[in-house]
């Protein structure tokens, strides 16, 4: 069975606006993004320009330069990342309005269409990065499990 699936330019869109909403400065570069969140440096460029080109991102250049959030992490949605990557989101091509599909009169789906529209809407709208950062420690508190381990057996 196949999946319903997110595409991968709005997950990696996704975590680097995670990673710039929890970086302690409010600024990190591309090498940093690209390596913690495991997003190619050349696909990470291109996302940027997107979400700079939608007001969401602002760039600053010379020493300590970098990406930093344009608006507050409260104040950005997941639906905000999604539509400055890939566009208005449509649950199927009949729901947008330019779609003159003939079955749409008389089509029973249609109404389940619609609502799963509302509902996916709904949700993303709702989640901001503020939120998903704040639901993880911040960058660089995690260890990796081994390390944990070693600590935990080192205590007396």
């Amino acid at each position: 069975m196949g999946l319903m699936q997110i595409p991968r330019k709005i997950e990696y869109a996704l975590r680097a606006m995670i990673y710039l909403a929890d970086s302690r400065d409010g600024v990190a570069n591309g090498d940093a993004i690209s390596a913690h969140e495991q997003i190619p440096k050349y696909f990470l460029e291109k996302l940027i320009r997107d979400l700079i080109r939608s007001g969401l991102v602002r760039s600053r250049r010379g020493p300590g330069g970098g990406y930093q959030l344009a608006r507050p992490a409260d104040a950005i949605s997941f639906r905000d990342v999604i539509e400055a990557v890939e566009g208005p989101i449509m649950l199927n091509v009949c729901l947008d309005t330019t779609n003159n599909c003939t079955l749409r009169p008389g089509c029973r789906m249609y109404r389940v269409w619609e609502d799963g529209q509302r509902a996916l809407l709904d949700v993303f709208s709702q989640a901001t990065l503020k939120d998903v950062a704040a639901s993880m420690p911040p960058l660089g508190f995690l260890k990796h499990p081994t390390a944990l381990q070693t600590e935990v057996e080192a205590k007396p």
